[in-house]
């Protein structure tokens, strides 16, 4: 028997995380990702900006597909991100927040092998992110929250 598969949750997360990474300013993108973690890190940890941490959050629901022993998970992913600007944070704040959603719209439209259009059967943003509300501005920085609703489909051993 050979190792086991990474589950599908992971595969998921780790492709948002490749994604993020590579976001290049320039035409199509404000900004280069200084760093993207699957860890927290407080504004003081950053070495630069925008840095972007990728997690999983809480909750969601595993559902019988129809087919035996195929099931559908919804779950939720959360990037969230620290910018840092003396001036004017909310520029830099809601810019970071469209690259990563346009970063990763494009990619869950992609089929290509690896995408999260491939791996995920939805990737959805259905809500508007969480901000610090301009508590960190006071120091020069801003943060997100922006939630991201995932469904994907297999047996309990590849979810």
């Amino acid at each position: 028997m050979g190792a086991p598969t990474n589950p599908l949750r992971l595969k998921t997360i780790d492709r948002v995380v490749a994604v993020l990474a590579a976001i290049v300013a320039g035409d199509d993108y404000f900004f280069t990702p200084f760093e993207v973690a699957k860890r927290f890190k407080h504004w003081n940890e950053c070495r630069g900006f925008p840095t972007y941490m990728v997690f999983t959050d809480s909750g969601g629901n595993v559902d019988l597909s129809g087919a035996p022993d195929i099931y559908d998970e919804d779950f939720y992913i959360n990037v969230k991100g620290y910018v840092q600007d003396n001036v004017d944070t909310v520029t830099k704040l809601e810019q970071a927040i469209r690259d990563v959603r346009k970063a990763i719209n494009e990619d869950s439209k992609s089929m290509a092998a690896g995408s999260l259009g491939a791996i995920a059967v939805e990737i959805r943003i259905e809500k508007s992110p969480d901000t610090d509300n301009g508590y960190l501005s006071l120091e020069g920085f801003g943060f997100f929250d922006q939630q991201i609703r995932v469904k994907i489909s297999g047996g309990y051993g590849e979810l």
